[in-house]
């Protein structure tokens, strides 16, 4: 089954362009938004760039902006993986000091279970 395209007309640096994607149109205008603002920003700064030399920088600049971004990712990604490590090695620790709590509560009981056999053999003693 064949996706529907979706064609939506959004205006950038003052020009129209028809793009037709599969996202929707909602997003493909946040997105023409988004270079827009960062063209007329450039140009803003600089009034002796054409629009070409514009769309260009604005490109590299969008360019670095998601390069930096799957760096940042890449980062996020890793600290997550050493957080499930030390979570894991964390729930090991817990199972063991667990266990020794179980095996200690049972010692425990079986003391008193011999002070209690220990009392009442002195008492019979008596």
């Amino acid at each position: 089954m064949e996706e529907k395209r979706n064609t939506t007309v959004v205006r950038i640096n003052n020009a129209e362009y028809r793009i037709v994607s599969d996202a929707d149109e909602e997003y493909v205008r946040h997105v023409a938004f988004h270079v827009d603002k960062k063209m007329r920003d450039l140009i803003a700064r600089d009034k002796r760039l054409s629009t070409s030399m514009a769309a260009v920088l604005t490109a590299v600049n969008c360019a670095d902006e998601y390069m930096q971004s799957q760096e940042d990712n890449e980062k996020l990604r890793a600290q997550l993986l050493k957080y499930a490590e030390e979570a894991g090695a964390s729930k090991l620790a817990l199972d063991k000091l667990n266990a020794e709590v179980s095996r200690l509560r049972a010692e425990n009981q079986s003391l008193k279970m011999n002070v209690v056999k220990l009392e009442t053999e002195m008492k019979q003693l008596k």
